[in-house]
This record gives structure tokens, C-alpha cells and sequence, in this order.
């Protein structure tokens, strides 16, 4: 990489993609800049930071805002890219005044909000050919009252967005039209969205309720690559969600690799150049028999992205090159890319936080013992093929910062750990 090519601004710290974007770029010779409000973020402390700076959280986006203005005022020319539903909005949003100070490769507001909102994804979605649930964005309870009647129980009670939505809740059960109004009153209630996402789309706090397919606690597939703004430039992957905290319905923990499903591949290539997006993606179906309903599309950098990096596919570098336009480098990297050896026997997990599980949720009964000792084969039988979220025997210090923060949320919130960790609730 050329010494002087323009430093990257990473932000969201916490979060383990923006970890493997640190170390990719930072290998790679990007220099890197980390923002960060929080002292205890794996990815702060990482060799390959350059730079470190405190900023606002970005749930305070006025604030957040400000403070990104006025560091691209004093410090203009860095790379900018999202590693969160939040950032990846606020960038689009602000895109014209940002594009002063820093170098974007983001496409306009309404692409990304229709991938961001899932009212406006199943729409996009059923123009490309893609499938999704059985869904329906109602705008107020008294709506419900038809839908509960016709629709097969159980049902899911989710946001429409998880942009700019501080519980991030990934929903409520309802197992029979009597719960549905009474729970998706009280999630709207209790999970409100900033004002200033409400401001740009009014109707975003309606949660949405969608038929539970019982799959989704077995395995989620995901397609997550690169696509440029010509549509032309495709690299893509695909994995296993095999594990989530919780089971049910949580965040994802371990992954397998899986072969490429070329046809949904052109879907979703066709989604992207229907709605004019360009960049990192993922794409996350429930694998229902033979069907692949979409559910969920990030477009940003997402958490396990490391495990797409030892794949051979460096997405954090395609997003930079195509940010400083330098088109014959982001040529020369998809074909290293479409070429490089999938590695269909890597998988991916979060060491520290499965073993908390297994021993939790072993001692509680929610996981049996068989269930146990599969877990502890399946890491076993895949020894030096498995990418861990944090841990890296080239940096080391972000996996010790990542303990802490975990040990400190555990003191602090002893209840949700118990409910999370040990109970699976």
C-alpha cells in the first residue's frame, strides 16, 4: 500500500467489525484513526490504531454530528465508512456536508434507508425476486385486530428499523391473537426510536409483526461481499448462523462457511443495482426447506467480518480504494478476491462468550449435556480453522480489553446476565 494513501476514520469501537476493519486496513498500511466515547473497546487498543480520539456517542446524533464536522474541518481527508445501522444512515443523511471534509464511498439516504427499514426491504426485496416472511407493518394496534385472526402463530413483534433505536431489542413473541395487541402496544412503548430518525421518517416507531419460522434458531444463511456503484465490481461469500444468544432470536455467535447460493447471489445483486447501493453488504435469510426468505440486509461493515477477511475477501480495503477512487487497485482486489479459495471449512466464534454460555446454560439445564459436548467438539474438530471475534496472536491486547468489558457488564448488570447467559431469555 502507497505511504500516502489517505488515513481511515473508524468509529464504534465496541463493535468486533470494526476490530477486523482496523486490522485489515492497518495491514494492508492504511493508517488508522480510531473515535471512540468508551475506554474499555476492543478495537481502541488495537496495534493497528494509529490515532485515538473521544468523541460523542452516536446515539446522541446532534452531538455525534458536531463533533465529526469539526474533526473533519481540523483533520480533512480521512476515509469514512460505516460500521453500524446508525453511522451508516447518519453518513448518507449527511452525505453532502460530510463529503467536505472526508472521502465517502456511501450512496444516497433513500438507498440505504430502504435497506435499513424493513417496510421498505420487502418491498425492494419482492421487485428482485427475492422472498421474504410473512409480514405486516401495521400503524397502529386498533390494525391489528384483522391480522390477528389470520395469521399463524406464533408471531415476532420486531422493530421496522434498527437504525438510531437505543434498547436494540430484536423483538417480542406473541403466541395468540390475545397477546398481540398487548405486546406490540407495550414493545412500541418501551423501545422508542431518536427523534431524529423519527423526524426524517414519522411512521418508523410501528413495530412490525412477522410470522416466526422455527428455522431461525437452527441456522440463518448470509451472503455478505462487495458490489461497486457500476453494479459490475461482485465478490460475495456465504455462512452458517449456527449459534445465537439468545437461541431464539439474538445476536449471532458462531458461524460456519457455506457454498455461495449463486442464484439468490444475483438477487441480491440485482436488489442492490434496483436501489442504486454500493458497498459492504450482508444478507441474512431464514433457511426455510428450500426457500431463503430474506430478513435482514446491513449495508455496512458487519460483526463477523473477520471470518470474511481470512476468507480471502478484504472488504474494509474494496470500501476504502473505492472511496479515494482508485479504480484499478479496486479492479485488481475483487479479482484477487473472486479468486482467492473460499475455505469452506473455516468457521467463526466468540471464545471467551461461548464458554460462558456453555458453562451458564449447562449448570441451569437450558442447554443438556450432549448439547454441551457437541459444542465443545464442534470447537475442537475445527481448532486452527476457526476466526474468534476478538482474539489474534498478532494483537493481542484487544482480546484482554474485551474481557474486561464483559466482566464489567457482567458486575454491573448481574440480572441481564443471568437472563441472557444462563437462562437463554
Amino acid at each position: 500500500m502507497n505511504p500516502s494513501r489517505p488515513p481511515a476514520l473508524l468509529t464504534a469501537a465496541t463493535y468486533y467489525g470494526t476490530l477486523a476493519a482496523a486490522r485489515c486496513l492497518g495491514r494492508r498500511g492504511v493508517p488508522v484513526t480510531m473515535a471512540e466515547s468508551q475506554l474499555l473497546a476492543p478495537a481502541r487498543w488495537s496495534r493497528f490504531v494509529t490515532r485515538r480520539v473521544d468523541c460523542p456517542d452516536v446515539g446522541d446524533a446532534e452531538s455525534f454530528l458536531g463533533w465529526l464536522t469539526r474533526f473533519g474541518e481540523s483533520s480533512p481527508g480521512h476515509v469514512l465508512y460505516p460500521t453500524t445501522d446508525d453511522l451508516a444512515w447518519l453518513f448518507a443523511l449527511h452525505r453532502e456536508e460530510l463529503s467536505r471534509h472526508f472521502l465517502l464511498y456511501s450512496p444516497g439516504v433513500e438507498a440505504l434507508y430502504a435497506l435499513l427499514n424493513k417496510k421498505r426491504l420487502h418491498a425492494a426485496a419482492a421487485e428482485a425476486g427475492l422472498e421474504t416472511p410473512r409480514t405486516w407493518f401495521p400503524g397502529a394496534a386498533r390494525e391489528l385486530r384483522g391480522l390477528a385472526l389470520e395469521a399463524r402463530y406464533p408471531l415476532l413483534i420486531k422493530p421496522q428499523t434498527q437504525v438510531l433505536f437505543s434498547s436494540h431489542s430484536k423483538g417480542a413473541r406473541a403466541d395468540g391473537p390475545a397477546e398481540l395487541e398487548e405486546k406490540w402496544a407495550a414493545f412500541a412503548a418501551r423501545n422508542p426510536h431518536s427523534p431524529a430518525l423519527l423526524g426524517f421518517d414519522p411512521g418508523a416507531g410501528a413495530p412490525l409483526v412477522q410470522e416466526l419460522h422455527a428455522e431461525a434458531a437452527r441456522g440463518i444463511y448470509s451472503l455478505s461481499g462487495f458490489v461497486d456503484e457500476t453494479g459490475e465490481l461482485f465478490v460475495c461469500r456465504a455462512a452458517l448462523k449456527v449459534l445465537q444468544r439468545p437461541r431464539k432470536l439474538g445476536i449471532g455467535l458462531c458461524f460456519e462457511a457455506a457454498p455461495v447460493d449463486e442464484e439468490l447471489a444475483g438477487k441480491v445483486r440485482a436488489l442492490c443495482r434496483t436501489l442504486g447501493y454500493h458497498g459492504v453488504f450482508e444478507a441474512e435469510f431464514i433457511a426455510a426447506g428450500d426457500r431463503r426468505l430474506l430478513i435482514d440486509f446491513n449495508p455496512r461493515l458487519y460483526s463477523q467480518l473477520a471470518l470474511d477477511v481470512d476468507r480471502g475477501m478484504h472488504l474494509p480495503l474494496l470500501a476504502y480504494l473505492g472511496a479515494v477512487g482508485d479504480r484499478p487497485a479496486l479492479e485488481a482486489e475483487v479479482r484477487r478476491a473472486q479468486a482467492a479459495e473460499p475455505l469452506q471449512d473455516r468457521v467463526y466464534c466468540h471464545h471467551f462468550i461461548l464458554e460462558v454460555l456453555l458453562r451458564g446454560q449447562g449448570a441451569s439445564g437450558r442447554l443438556s449435556s450432549e448439547e454441551v459436548r457437541t459444542w465443545r467438539r464442534w470447537l475442537a474438530d475445527h481448532g486452527d480453522r476457526t476466526t474468534d471475534a476478538v482474539a489474534d496472536s498478532d494483537d493481542g491486547l484487544p482480546a484482554l480489553v474485551d474481557l474486561a468489558q464483559h466482566l464489567v457488564g457482567y458486575a454491573r448488570h448481574p440480572r441481564a446476565f443471568v437472563r441472557s447467559m444462563i437462562l437463554d431469555a
